[in-house]
Order: structure tokens, then sequence, then C-alpha cells
């Protein structure tokens, strides 16, 4: 027999499910790609399910194990058999896949493992560029791409638990896209990434910057998330607020605004917009000061409020609130990857940089599209977010997961694609998530998480859906159509060097130790209390 044939088609097949029984000895893997020989030509399946058993052993009333011991002693050996369930993913014509059959495989109908080349072929995107992710679990012969255009078009998830794999994974997707010449931000929220970079690859260029904010590029709505008011919460603090922004502008693009900041005794930058604005309210508060904007005695207390906040804001957020500093998105090019470290950033002014810098590469990504200006803003562009439950939370309007939302709608159009990385998906956003249309799930154990994703997936199957506790580290389901069909995947590891790898404790102790018993204790307890 054949060394690729596994067994024939058992009764009861539907168009997309069939049962397999196994040759003697052969016993099938999940996830392993499959041909059916079927009516109306050759059939492509995986195994999702394999049950195995011994026909001497098959009887009900075998209910000790000593009964076992007494057949084995006299048989040696059983007679093992499987049987595997077999989900078909289309009907192929030639080496193309196409839809499901229209009926079910025949019975007794020959059951073939795949050939390397046909799927080789099928793990290729169409143009034959992809982004090498890795190769598949049943198959280490086969290598699986992603296809680059359905990545950015219908955006990604990459979801799993601590130490699942979420880094490399991360990782060897910025590298395949800026070895393709791609533009691609990493948004760091704890500092995982900063000492990245790429091995073998000349253009490939890696910068990580501070998350600076320049409060003259933020607009009205986004400097009252930065003071943390709304119009619903706190009116007239944002009439105020609006009414000394309008105003601050216009002495700004008259070049007298620091002549206000002087007046008001304010120390700051002449083109400090957020300056602008204290000493506005400043000297239209003070009795026989300049009254800039007309303040209702009634709402004194309020706008005093509103003064306390900025002076909190611009002496606790003085280092990322920088005038003339320009936008984070400036820094985005071709072949190069822009890492914002976000480590040192309360959550808070955290939602207004990712925000701010989201909206801003989707408005460059818009007006270059219709003509507006901006020709050179390089797009595609990739934006990764990780951590992504900590800002887009399920029913929270944060600024992240409204630009979030916005990228997830319209950033197919415009080239601005969003990657969602995250250890609980049940904590992130379901409207979100759910159109991250493609995702690599790695190991995910929480039974509410895993409902969650397959809630929020369009191709995920129950049968895949039980995989995911028992992934081995670096092993993923993908799905979605930057791949041709579901796959198992072993991601590749990462070649170049990274953070977010987990600490080796045993190293650190050891030489922790040694150092501690090679040197006097004056040397030692004076050098770790520096």
């Amino acid at each position: 027999m054949e060394s690729n044939i596994l067994g024939r088609i058992a009764p009861n097949s539907t168009p997309i499910q069939a049962d397999m029984i196994a040759y003697e000895g052969i016993v099938p893997k999940i996830g392993e790609y499959v041909i059916i020989e079927g009516d109306e030509g050759p059939l492509l399946g995986m195994i999702s399910n394999v049950v195995r058993g011994a026909i001497e052993l098959s009887r009900g009333d075998l209910l000790q194990a000593n009964y076992y011991d007494k057949i084995l002693d006299l048989l040696g050996s059983p007679s093992d058999w499987s049987k595997a369930t077999i989900r078909i993913i289309g009907g192929l014509n030639g080496d193309e896949l196409s839809g499901l059959p229209r009926s079910p495989p025949p019975t007794g109908a020959l059951v073939r493992r795949a050939p390397k080349y046909l799927l080789s072929k099928i793990f290729v995107p169409p143009n034959g560029r992809g982004l090498r992710i890795g190769k598949l679990m049943t198959r280490e012969d086969v290598d699986v791409y992603l296809d680059p255009n359905e990545l950015v078009a219908r955006h990604l998830a990459i979801l799993a638990v601590t130490g699942g794999g979420k880094s490399n994974s991360v990782a060897v997707i910025l590298e395949e896209i800026l070895r393709m010449g791609g533009v691609a931000i990493l948004f760091d929220i704890h500092s995982e990434y900063v000492g990245m970079s790429f091995s073998d690859c000349e253009h490939c260029e890696v910068e990580v910057i501070e998350p600076v904010l320049d409060p003259n590029y933020l607009s009205v709505d986004e400097l009252a998330s930065l003071l943390n008011i709304s119009y619903s919460s706190a009116a007239k603090m944002y009439i105020y607020l609006k009414k000394a922004y309008k105003m601050a502008k216009t002495l700004l693009n008259k070049e007298v605004l620091i002549d206000k900041i002087d007046k008001a005794g304010i120390e700051a930058e002449k083109d400090d917009l957020l300056a602008g604005i204290q000493a506005i309210l400043t000297l239209s508060l003070e009795e026989d000061g300049e009254e800039l904007i007309h303040i209702n005695s009634r709402d004194r207390d309020s706008v005093v409020g509103l003064i306390s906040r900025i002076e909190y804001v611009r002496s606790s957020y003085g280092r990322v609130l920088r005038p003339t500093a320009g936008e984070l998105a400036d820094h985005l090019n071709y072949g190069k990857l822009v890492i914002v470290d976000l480590g040192q950033l309360g959550s808070d002014l955290t939602d207004v940089v990712v925000g701010k810098t989201l909206t801003t590469i989707l408005l460059r990504a818009k007006d270059k599209k219709v003509g507006r200006g901006y020709e050179t803003f390089p797009t595609p562009v990739l934006a990764v977010l990780e951590e992504a439950h900590t800002l887009i939370p399920p029913g929270a309007n944060t600024y992240t997961s409204i630009a979030a939302a916005s990228i997830a709608k319209e950033g197919r159009k415009f080239g601005v694609g969003l990657c969602l990385v995250s250890q609980r998906p049940k904590k992130l956003d379901s409207d979100v998530l759910s159109q991250m249309v493609n995702k690599i799930i790695l190991r995910i154990v929480e039974p509410e998480d895993q409902s969650y994703v397959r809630r929020a997936t369009e191709f995920l199957s129950e049968e895949m859906i039980s995989y995911l506790p028992s992934l081995n580290v670096g092993e993923a389901v993908i799905v979605g159509p930057m791949i041709r069909m579901p796959a198992l995947v072993k991601v590749r590891y990462f070649s170049g060097k990274r953070g977010g790898e987990s600490l080796d404790a045993h190293r650190l102790w050891s030489e922790g130790l040694h150092r501690r018993l090679s040197a006097s204790p004056d040397e030692y307890y004076g050098s770790i209390g520096d």
C-alpha cells in the first residue's frame, strides 16, 4: 500500500464533514491535510479529531484493568483501529482550491495525505509574495506565508496567554514587513521592544522614540481628554476651554501669544498653546486683567478649576508635552519600524498619545488618498498595539478605542492596518476585536477567553478552539483571509534581537549569589544600594 494512503470514508458523510476509518497501523494526526476522492473531483480536507481503540478491548463489560491484562497476555498486542473526523475545506481543480462540494464524498472513498507541492502552493499568496510566518505543525516540510495585502486591509489580532509566543509572533511579522520595505509603528506599553533589531537586513531601520505630544497639534477635544474633562461631565470647563483655545490659536497665528504668556507670569516657550490657554483664562479672570474672553461671574469657580487642571497637566506631563516637537507620525518611513516607548506613562496619558497618533496616521492617509496633501506620507502602514485590552476595554469610550474603531472601519480604503496584541481577549472591546478579521491565536487556557474569541471570529471552528489550551509555546491557530485556509502553524523563531523574553530566574539567582559570595559584605551591599 502507498505510504501516503490513510484510509477510507465511512458512512454518513456530508458536504462539509466526513469520518474516515484508517488502515491498520495508521494513526492520523489532528491538523493533517488530506485529499478525498469525491464524485465531483478531489476534495481537500483537514483532520479535526481522532479517536483510537482496539477491537479486542471494545467490549462494554471489560470494567477492570486486570481484564485487559488477561487479554493482552493472550494476544500480545491488540488490533488497533483509528477513526478521524475530516473537515472538508473545498474542492480541487488541479492545484487550485475552489468552494465546498455540492454532494458528500462517497462512502469508501480513498483518503490520502495531501502532497507537499500542493500545500506549498496553497500556503503562498496568489501573487507569490508573502510574509513567512512559520511551518505547518503536522508538515514541517511546508512553509506558511501570510498575504500582506489582506493583513493590512483586514487587520490582525494576536492573542495568547503570557509566555505563549505573542512577542515572537509580533517580531516575525514586523521583520517580514520591513524586509518588503514596509512601514510599521509599534506602541510598546511595557518597554518590551526597545532593544529590538533585525539581522541580515541592511535597509531595515528601527527607531525608538519617546512619547511626545505637541500641544499645538492637539484639537480642543484632544486637550479636553488630556485634562480629563468633557462636555457631559464638566460642561462649563469644556465651554471655557473651547473659547480660550480659539483665542490662543488666533494669537499664536499673529505671533503675539508669548506676550500674553509673559503678562500672566507663566514660564513657557513662546509657541506653547496650552500655556497660552492658561494665560488667556488667567488674565480674563483677574479683576484688573485683560478680558480676552468674557467670564460670567457665576462661572469663576469652574474657570479656576480649569486653570488648576491645566497647571497640573503642564507640570506633570512636561516631559511629554513639547511645543514644536511635531507628530509621532512624522517618523514613519519605508523599511522602518518606529517603536513608541510608553513604559513610563500612566494609562490616561498613554491613551491620549496612542489615540492621537492613530488618528493622525489615518487622517494623513486619507489626505494622501484624496489629494489634499501629504503626498509623501508612507503607506500602507501597520500600527501594532501591545496590551491592547488596557486601552480598548469593552464599552469604554477611550480615545484609543475611538481611533482604533475608525481604523478598523476605514483603514482598508486608505492603507492603514491595525494589529491588536492581547493576553486577555475577553477584556477587549468585542466590536473592535470582531473587525480584526485575521487572527493568530496561540495558547489560550481560560474558557471565557476561548468562547469570547470564538464569538468574535468568523473563521474559527469549535474543533480549532479545542486545540488552544494544549498548544505549545509558538504554536498557533491562524485564520482569516491573510491565509488561504485555517491552519495549525509553528511560528518560526525571530532571529534578530528583541525584548520581552521571560526572565531566566535560575541563571539570574546563580549570578547574583556568585557576586555576593565573591565580594566582601561592605562591597556587595554597597553596590546594590547604589
